[in-house]
């Protein structure tokens, strides 16, 4: 009967084992999963962020467009100003 006990003493603790082996691949799939889901919402956040500085950079671009447009009409005042101060 030792014997027995014995084989059923190592087939129980391999069982054990190989449980303790199943969890830990079981966590590490979670942690995989989290962490691909992670990256995948950092993925989104990426190219949200992206869009939202082409649409800056554009705004950027027209606002220094109109910028120099009134710059162009104040320097335009200027001169006619002087014009009308020199023939004065």
């Amino acid at each position: 009967m030792s014997k027995l006990d014995s084989a059923m003493g190592r087939f129980s603790g391999a069982l054990d084992k190989l449980e303790a082996g199943i969890n830990r691949q079981v966590l590490r799939a979670q942690a995989a999963r989290r962490l691909q889901e992670e990256a995948e919402t950092l993925k989104q956040d990426r190219a949200g962020l992206a869009e939202e500085i082409d649409q800056l950079k554009a705004e950027a671009r027209r606002l220094n467009e109109l910028n120099e447009r009134a710059s162009e009409t104040l320097a335009d005042a200027i001169e006619g100003i002087r014009e009308v101060l020199a023939e004065a």
